[in-house]
């Protein structure tokens, strides 16, 4: 009798537990994000990979080097029918944030979060497995627009990631404007060929963040200061001793109306070089001001971002303003070219914008660097930045016709251009350079493109693609167009027969 009235009071008790933790299952669940994938997945080579769900149909994207043998999955994922996709020919990425979540990073572009980073060749062997100073948000438009997002990464080690040279700074460039994906390696490319100083290409990945399938994206090297990438003096290692020591709290901006440094102890004796900087459009500059620590305007109204030293002493921005106004002088006067500018890396950054008609040619993402005078006192125009808008590939507001393969820019045609090449274009030493780099080694590179690099690409491609294409149907399906679609490598090989035979036409008289 006790024990029927004992088990009638704990009923109730036992009753509200169970509601309780259902209820604090399903909170949970919500603050998880758990979906009815959220259980489905496949442990692959050690690595989770989660089941994406697309249009009521579930998808698992595998990498290129794994075989459908080699997967376990989940208890949950065999009671579903789920279409196997499987990459060919790319590496893989494989990231994992701290928090396990990318909610907080796709809210806020500049906000970081550590974590770790695998990088697995075509082949399957492990290239680099390290830790993650952060993982970030990266691009202004791109990020703004598609919902295929850009990232920056940076590592706790400098590592030479695919062969790229060591660094810390990598970029993952998403390509979604791109429905080829390639025109960022073909412009890549195409600066090797012509010999630009520090070119490099990047390396087509699948990339997968915490489990989930993020897409096809460009793994490449970002444009930094160092003995493998742009190997100039490092004004940051010659000061960090003295700067480590101090409070960063107590660093002060030094500013006037053209220029922005810090007042910090002058540890170097040679403030002469070396520098990177960035040229920007003046609304970006103007934009992004509080959030650059180094940046200066030149009287012709040239914005520059200084990229590398971090922090510029008075003296050091002094002098990098003073030392553009004296190249500008050059570029914009009538003497011959050579004291202040390095011609030859002028005249290649020049043809490789104008060739692939690249929008943001001499506006954004324009890099130019110096070493110190001792080893070398000019200015260099150094490898380009974000090559997705060009080669035929517009969005409607921009000022090119998209079929519109004719035509000299000048690099002039947008309005927040760079005053530089229009007036460089002016000197037949200029022209002559131009002129014949073309005829050298751009000519002949786009004509192999034509005969069979395209062609190499699709093939190259085809699977990620596919892949990329499922994952992002939506995204597609709003723009019109899909990763890896056939008419698209088509439109892009017309369009660089048209280009050529035009600037043949132009160039070669």
């Amino acid at each position: 009798m006790n024990n029927k009235k004992s088990l009638l009071i704990y009923l109730p008790v036992i009753a509200l537990c169970i509601a309780a933790l259902a209820l604090i299952s399903h909170i949970d669940g919500k603050e998880k994000n758990i979906t009815d994938t959220y259980f489905m997945y496949a442990t692959v080579d050690g690595h989770k990979i989660n089941v994406f769900e697309q249009g009521g149909s579930y998808y698992l994207f595998l990498p290129g080097y794994v075989s459908e043998q080699d997967i376990k999955l989940s208890a949950e994922a065999k009671k579903h029918d789920i279409k196997i996709m499987k990459s060919e020919n790319v590496a893989t990425v494989y990231i994992t944030t701290n928090s396990g979540s990318l909610d907080k990073i796709l809210a806020d572009k500049e906000y970081k979060e550590s974590g770790k980073i695998t990088v697995v060749d075509e082949s399957g062997n492990e290239n680099v497995a390290s830790g993650l100073d952060y993982i970030k948000g990266r691009g202004n438009y791109s990020w703004n627009t598609w919902d295929k997002k850009p990232f920056k990464i940076k590592m706790t080690k400098a590592a030479s990631i695919l062969g790229m040279g060591s660094g810390k700074d990598y970029a993952l460039i998403a390509n979604a404007s791109d429905a080829t994906l390639v025109r960022n390696d073909i412009a890549r490319r195409l600066e090797m060929a012509v010999g630009i100083p520090y070119a490099t290409t990047g390396r087509f990945t699948d990339l997968y963040i915490n489990g989930d399938y993020m897409g096809n994206y460009y793994l490449c090297a970002s444009i930094e200061v160092g003995e493998e990438r742009i190997n100039i003096t490092d004004i940051d290692r010659l000061q960090s001793e003295v700067f480590s020591r101090l409070n960063a709290e107590s660093f002060s901006v030094y500013e006037t109306q053209t220029m922005k440094g810090w007042n910090l102890p002058e540890c170097a004796q040679d403030v002469s070089g070396g520098y990177l900087v960035e040229r920007e459009f003046v609304d970006r500059y103007n934009l992004e001001y509080s959030d650059f620590n180094n940046g200066f305007v030149t009287s012709n109204d040239e914005h520059f971002i200084v990229v590398a030293p971090k922090y510029c002493t008075v003296n050091e921005i002094s002098y990098l303003s003073d030392f553009f106004e004296k190249a500008e002088e050059e570029i914009l006067g009538t003497e011959p070219y050579g004291q202040y500018i390095d011609l030859p890396s002028f005249a290649k950054r020049y043809l490789v914008e104008e060739l692939i008609k690249n929008y943001d040619g001499g506006v954004s993402s324009a890099y130019y660097y110096k070493d110190k005078d001792s080893i070398d006192s000019k200015l260099y125009a150094g490898p380009g930045w974000d090559f997705d808008m060009s080669l035929g590939n517009y969005l409607s507001w921009m000022e090119y016709a998209d079929e519109d393969s004719t035509g000299i820019t000048e690099l002039y045609l947008s309005e927040h251009n760079s005053i530089y090449y229009k007036n460089m274009l002016t000197h037949d030493e200029f022209n002559e350079l131009v002129h014949e780099y073309y005829k050298e080694s751009a000519q002949g590179f786009m004509k192999e493109m034509t005969e069979s690099g395209i062609k190499q690409y699709r093939e190259l491609l085809e699977k990620s693609a596919a892949m990329d294409s499922v994952r992002w149907a939506d995204m597609y399906k709003e723009w019109g167009y899909s990763a890896g679609d056939a008419k698209e490598y088509q439109k892009l090989e017309g369009f660089i027969n048209q280009r050529t035979a035009f600037l043949n036409g132009v160039w070669l008289h």
